[in-house]
């Protein structure tokens, strides 16, 4: 079998599926109910900067402007998640990019339902964004702890670039005690005051282009911490002047917990497809890599231990039919 069918037919694991970022053209097209201007549509959808990329962003939000549409969405969404052999996704949705005028109960009832419907291995990790009023954070939060292990698995809490993550300590230390699985961006130095909040995250997006210190290194692995690299994301911001630079194989060769992901760049029509295949084009990855790396997470992501047995069951046989 080609490498390419391989990694076509290999069973995806997701871990930074963005809701808004993954309503691709199909979608966007129902959505705006205009079949005779998909030229149009096109053009919005070309990418040549990030300022492009947050454009479409908005027109989708702006399209999610019912329930009805919302749950359109959705279905496509999953439709696709289904097409490209997803064995397990994480999808990151933040309420708070919805018009207000909907209920953020009732958005994520709604999309909790379609994923239970679809019987697709989903969970959602609630995105909550720095930005926002005191108000709206304690409803994110009262809908976070009411769904918590019951379709939510986690939040991410997204500052602004400019805000020091040592403000929101309380918070982290919050989720700490309760025992909330939480993800962080590193997108800085750790510090000895913020270093706490990184080393009990679940998994870190790193979003540098150095290789961690030995310090680092050794607690993450300690506590098994993943650190998510989402390859296209990095090289189409030009975070690297060339992918083989990249420092995600030097990682895995010092046992790192690693994962691939898509994060927000779906409506780009990337998928982990993609992925593997710039990586396994750059460098000396092979498929039973691979295998290591999605065990590696299926055992490490926050899910009841029941279903955490039955996915790497259904992992391993479908990984064997490919190697």
């Amino acid at each position: 079998m080609a490498l390419f069918e391989s990694l076509k037919m290999f069973p995806k694991v997701d871990l930074h599926v963005d809701y808004f970022g993954s309503i691709n053209k199909e979608a966007i097209y129902e959505l705006t109910k205009v079949r005779n201007s998909k030229d149009d549509i096109d053009e919005i959808l070309e990418f040549s900067s990030l300022t492009d990329y947050n454009n479409t962003k908005e027109l989708v939000k702006k399209l999610l402007n019912s329930y009805e549409n919302i749950d359109l969405a959705t279905d496509y969404l999953l439709k696709e998640l289904k097409e490209k052999n997803t064995l397990y996704a994480e999808i990151y949705l933040n309420l708070n990019s919805f018009l207000h005028n909907l209920d953020k109960n009732i958005i994520i009832k709604n999309i909790l339902n379609k994923v239970k419907s679809s019987e697709l291995n989903i969970n959602i990790v609630l995105e909550i964004d720095s930005s926002i009023n005191k108000e709206d954070l304690y409803d994110n939060l009262n809908i976070l702890y009411e769904y918590y292990n019951h379709g939510i698995n986690g939040v991410y809490f997204k500052k602004n670039k400019l805000d020091n993550i040592d403000s929101y300590k309380s918070l982290f230390d919050k989720f700490i005690k309760d025992d909330i699985n939480y993800i962080v961006l590193l997108d800085s130095k750790i510090t000895s005051q913020n270093k706490d909040i990184y080393y009990n995250a679940s998994h870190i997006i790193y979003n540098l282009i150095e290789i961690p210190s030995n310090d680092f290194l050794e607690i993450i692995k300690e506590n098994n911490i993943i650190l998510e690299f989402p390859i296209t994301y990095q090289s189409f911001f030009n975070l690297y002047d060339d992918l083989k630079n990249h420092i995600i194989y030097d990682l895995f060769k010092l046992n790192v917990n690693i994962a691939f992901t898509t994060i927000d760049m779906n409506v780009l029509d990337t998928d982990l497809l993609n992925e593997y295949c710039k990586i396994f084009n750059v460098f000396p990855f092979s498929l039973h890599d691979l295998v290591m790396i999605n065990l590696n997470i299926l055992n490490n992501i926050n899910i009841n231990d029941n279903l955490k047995s039955n996915l790497i069951s259904e992992f391993r046989e479908k990984a064997n039919l490919i190697l």
